[in-house]
């Protein structure tokens, strides 16, 4: 190390990225930008280095304290693309390595992984990865999911984590999408740790396929969970919008379409979902009516109104409230489509 000193400015920002200090990835054929910094893939205080380069090469580079805060303080690429495989998630900084190892890379034709959905009809395949036993993949996904979540912190340290990948074919091979993490020795009930679909396979759905798949797999182990806190603002817009369509399917065309009266226990025990996610779904939705909000409301809570077609009555020992039909029904012709179709079919999961 130098001598040069931090300020005290550049240490209360040590370690921390706030630009996108490589600005392109390549994954197999496509082409996109990052979301975020990443600094995880570099030699410490060589912001020009990969570090995976210097532990084969037994060639340790100096480093230097000031050389990186000058990258940092003037926004400067530390590279200008990353190239990742398509199957393995392996990265390097040379395309003529990367094409050489495409050739021969081992996931192309015989994934990883057990398979736990598989639906040949709709091209769709899940399959669970144990970091413990493919630790190289889980920590070069986690890598690139970096460049996308920027909240990201676990890379190396997978052995207690298991990893749902979503695949579809892609010229003949079996191409993973994106994925979702589950921490095994969580102190919480989570299903879920983090999850990304690759940015140039979005807009297909996969997310929320994983998501269902999550509870599904909760489901199967006779658990109430829902995802690890806290989420990110584009997890938290994808989580509330998956809740919102469960929940609206099932009020609407589902077992709980002809229910006058609910509690909190039966939402939650029909859906998988935890208690706090199902209250911050329905007033997301908009389709509360709190007792006694409008004195025009008031009369609805006696037992003679409780048998309108018009309300769902939630009761709580804490409170009562009115679920409005009507809204249900205003906030589904909003977000559709909104139908009795699972977004899974249960007979393709193979859980056990």
């Amino acid at each position: 190390m130098t001598g040069y000193d931090l300020s005290d400015d550049e240490k209360d920002n040590y370690g921390s990225l706030d630009y996108r200090n490589i600005p392109r990835i390549q994954l197999g054929p496509y082409e996109f930008d990052t979301w975020f910094g990443n600094s995880s893939v570099f030699t410490t205080n060589v912001p020009d280095s990969l570090g995976y380069k210097e532990i084969a090469s037994n060639n340790k580079k100096s480093t230097s304290t000031k050389k990186l805060m000058d990258f940092i303080d003037n926004k400067r690429p530390w590279l200008d693309k990353l190239f990742f495989c398509s199957t393995c998630f392996k990265y390097t900084d040379n395309e003529e390595d990367m094409k050489m190892h495409l050739n021969c890379c081992r996931y192309r034709d015989a994934p990883p992984g057990k398979i736990m959905y598989y639906d040949t009809e709709n091209d769709y395949i899940i399959r669970k990865v144990k970091g413990s036993q493919h630790a190289l993949l889980c920590q070069c996904l986690c890598i690139l999911a970096k460049f996308y979540l920027d909240n990201k912190s676990v890379f190396y340290n997978l052995d207690y984590y298991d990893f749902y990948i979503i695949y579809r074919t892609v010229n003949g091979t079996q191409t993973p999408m994106g994925f979702y993490s589950r921490e095994l020795l969580s102190w919480e009930p989570n299903n879920l740790s983090c999850i990304l679909v690759i940015p140039c396979y979005q807009k297909q759905h996969l997310g929320t396929k994983l998501i269902e798949f999550s509870y599904q797999l909760s489901n199967y182990e006779q658990k109430i969970s829902g995802p690890e806190r806290p989420l990110s603002p584009f997890g938290k817009i994808t989580y509330l919008h998956y809740w919102s369509k469960r929940l609206a399917r099932l009020l609407l065309y589902g077992s709980l379409s002809e229910t006058k009266i609910l509690t909190l226990e039966i939402i939650c025990n029909t859906t998988g979902f935890r208690m706090d996610d199902v209250l911050q779904t329905l007033t997301y939705m908009g389709i509360l009516f709190v007792k006694g909000e409008k004195s025009a409301y008031i009369d609805y809570y006696k037992e003679a109104y409780k048998t309108r077609d018009t309300d769902i009555y939630l009761e709580d020992g804490r409170f009562n409230v009115i679920i409005l039909k009507a809204k249900v029904e205003e906030w589904a012709n909003h977000n559709r489509p909104i139908n009795g179709a699972p977004i899974l079919d249960k007979e393709k999961l193979i859980l056990y």
